[in-house]
């Protein structure tokens, strides 16, 4: 795409993009990339699959492609926030960061951060595995299905091809199997619930993760939550726009948006309730100590 046709956006968030691994999507999200020209994109965990490292590696020239591409846009000043997720959690080692390239160095690392939106909204921007009790307490679990879903994407990519219109999404079978399957740990890990709870305890009104790779957009009395899905199954990315308003962008589905009101006062999304359901987290499933903000985003 040219750049005069480039959209000119405040903040890209992505998750789960899962490069390295031979069922990302990295042309589709390549294409994606280059729809923008973001002032500041947030990398929300599982940008590279390090489980599959020792197995099933697949570093394509697309990939190269991406990381060419997210280079240059820091060349052009945008600002790159990195929270490593379960897939990548040796970013979360400041040995290793110190390792990495010159020019990966401008990238700022993090396990959490703090967007604030051009409307004045607080978001809290995590991965979301600390909220999830199969990786914080049963982790082996998570690793011994992935060999069995890899077997269930590659055959529903193959049936897709075979019986599909190469428009339709190749992997819609394995989003609504990967959905049914995540609502059942959202279930048991209580997860939306205690990941809003962090998010309040460091002053946000809202949070933005990946992790579950279901994309969602959740605005009601008790709970602002936005997950940005996922390029694997389903293809999508949160967007936030010049004028504040932010769009759920799906390849494959409908969008979804986000029309919150310009934020005067800061205390108004605060929980003024006694909630008497608040569960003791053990320390597994707390955020590690090092959690830092970014600097606020520029309105």
């Amino acid at each position: 795409m040219e750049e005069a046709e480039m959209i000119d956006v405040r903040t890209l968030l992505v998750s789960d993009v899962h490069l390295g691994c031979k069922h990302a999507r990295a042309a589709e999200f390549l294409r994606f990339l280059k729809r923008f020209r973001p002032d500041n994109i947030y990398l929300v965990g599982d940008f590279i699959d390090a489980w599959k490292i020792n197995a099933g590696w697949h570093w394509s020239e697309e990939c190269d492609e991406v990381v060419d591409h997210l280079i240059e846009l820091t060349q052009r000043n945008t600002r790159i926030f990195y929270v490593p997720g379960n897939h990548d959690s040796f970013l979360r080692n400041p040995a290793f960061r110190a390792m990495l390239p010159a020019e990966l160095l401008q990238i700022d690392v993090a396990d959490e951060f703090v967007f604030k939106s051009h409307r004045g909204w607080d978001f809290l921007v995590t991965h979301g595995d600390f909220f999830d009790v199969f990786e914080t307490k049963m982790q082996w679990i998570s690793k011994a299905s992935t060999f069995f879903y890899d077997t269930c994407l590659s055959l529903n990519r193959y049936l897709s091809q075979t019986f599909l219109d190469s428009k339709q999404n190749p992997y819609g079978g394995c989003a609504v199997l990967k959905d049914r399957v995540k609502r059942g740990v959202r279930f048991v890990s209580n997860f939306e619930t205690k990941i809003m709870q962090h998010a309040r305890s460091r002053k946000c009104e809202g949070v933005i993760c990946g992790h579950i790779h279901t994309p969602d957009i959740i605005n009601d009395s008790s709970i602002l939550y936005c997950n940005t899905g996922d390029w694997v199954e389903n293809c999508t990315g949160l967007v936030e726009h010049v004028d504040g308003t932010i769009s759920l962008v799906s390849l494959y589905g409908e969008d979804q948006h986000l029309d919150l009101p310009m934020r005067v006062d800061t205390e108004a999304f605060q929980d003024d309730t006694d909630d008497d359901s608040t569960e003791d987290e053990s320390p597994e499933s707390e955020p590690s100590e090092d959690c830092r903000k970014a600097e606020e985003v520029a309105a």
